[in-house]
Order: structure tokens, then sequence, then C-alpha cells
């Protein structure tokens, strides 16, 4: 009701008029104290989450790729969010995994893992949704991280030119896919990859993981970005090959080597 009567009165006189702006923080507040905003995701799946950040966890968010794993993930199965974010990914491989399965979210950016990590609490996810704090690429170690607030365009080696958010440093500890999951004995049924630009090594540190042709993976590619990892579209094509994956867009790109967008990579 609150968000109901909330959302009207915003729409009659404008979500950024001044009245709207100067109230917002005591109607977070409240949320707050009731537990959370309630969103309804794609008109399908609702979740409580962080009502000061709710604008991260939008009404409609990649459809297609969602109900590509909607109708393909399967309870107990075994899930790596890699690029967690604010945990939109983490929470639906939860709940359509569910009862047994389990979701391992990545995510090193402690200012987007304190968000997660909330959102999580909030759906009464914490103890199926494991949340890591390191990054993913193809060695183990440290490396800086440019964390652009709690917007998702963070990434490794050097802040996203493409954007004009704030960038402030920080060394943030890696792994490998491959360390992970034989460190733990798992072998995941679904890897999820969005790292803004680093797919390449992320791929490169789980060849050991992928070697037996089961695991299911959905990767962001942001060619964009590739020459600032030190990769390129070559390298790419090539690790694919090498792996016998066929890239097949899910986003609706004309040219999944030019446009950012989602990738299930199948098995041949």
């Amino acid at each position: 009701m609150l968000q109901r009567l909330s959302s009207l009165v915003s729409q009659r006189i404008g979500r950024d008029s001044p009245l709207i702006r100067l109230c917002r923080p005591a109607y977070e507040h409240l949320l707050d104290r009731r537990g959370g905003f309630q969103r309804t995701l794609n008109g399908r799946e609702s979740f409580t989450i962080d009502p000061h950040h709710r604008g991260l966890f939008p009404e409609t968010y990649e459809p297609a790729v969602c109900d590509f794993l909607r109708a393909n993930v399967k309870p107990g199965d075994v899930c790596l969010d890699v690029g967690a974010h604010v945990g939109i990914y983490a929470l639906l491989l939860a709940r359509w995994s569910a009862p047994r399965g389990r979701v391992f979210a990545f995510e090193p950016n402690p200012a987007t893992r304190a968000v997660l990590e909330s959102n999580l609490r909030r759906n009464r996810e914490g103890k199926r949704v494991k949340v890591v704090p390191q990054g993913v690429t193809d060695r183990a170690g440290e490396a800086t991280f440019y964390a652009a607030g709690i917007e998702g365009f963070s990434r490794l080696g050097s802040p996203n030119r493409d954007r004009r958010e704030t960038h402030r440093t920080l060394t943030v500890p890696l792994t490998t896919i491959d360390d992970f999951c034989g460190a733990r004995q798992l072998q995941p049924d679904w890897i999820l990859i969005d790292i803004e630009g680093y797919e390449v090594a992320a791929l490169r540190g789980a060849l050991g993981t992928l070697a037996n042709g089961r695991v299911k993976m959905i990767v962001e590619m942001h060619p964009f970005l590739w020459s600032d990892s030190g990769t390129s579209r070559q390298e790419f094509v090539s690790l694919l090959e090498e792996l016998r994956l066929r890239p097949r867009p899910l986003s609706g790109q004309a040219d999944l080597w030019r446009e950012n967008g989602q990738v299930l990579l199948e098995h041949l």
C-alpha cells in the first residue's frame, strides 16, 4: 500500500520534483524498517530488495536471458554467478535451482557486495547463495580494481573509458574458476560471467572445469573493452575453437563480435 501510494503521488507531481527528492530519504528509511522494497522482475519474479538501491534492480531486466534460464535451470543445479553485482541473477538462480541447488556469487567490489548481501538477507537466501569476495581471471593473486561506486561498470586493470562515473582504486583478491571449483570439489552446471571485458581471462582460468563438456555458460561480451583487457576478437575466437564452444546471441545482437550483449556458449 505504501509503495502504491508513493508511486501515485510521484507520478502526479513528478519523480524528480523538489518535494519528492525531499521526502525520498524518509520514504526509503520507512521501507527499510518494513523489510524492504517489493520488486516484481519482468512481470514474473517478486523479490524484497534494498530500498536505497532499488534503481539497480529494475522492473525489466534482460528478459530474453531470464526466460532462457528459467526454462533450463533445474532443481539441484550448481551455479556460478561471476560478477554478481547486486544479485539479480544470484536470486533468480537460487529460486530456480531450489530446493537443493547452490549459487556462488562472485563480487569483488565491497560497496556493491554490501547491497548484494542485503538483498540476499531480505529474501532469506543467505545460506544457499555463497558470496565470494574475489575477482575472477586466469590466475590467482591480487589486482587493482577500479570501483565506480555501486554501479555495474567497475572493472579490473583500468576504469571503463566510456563511463563518466568517478572511480576509486582498491586492491582485490583474484581466483580462477578452476582453482575455486578444485578446492571445493565442485562441478558447476551453470556459469554466468559479466566482468567488463575480462571474459577471455575468466574462460582461460576455467579450462579444467569446462573439459567435460557439461557446463552451460552465458557470458556478457564487451568487445569495446577487450583491448583494454589485453585481449582481442581473434584470441576469443581461438579460445572458443579450443574449447569447442559455439556462441549464440541471447540479447538480439546483430554482430556479437561488435556489440555488447549476452551470449550462450554451446558445446559442439
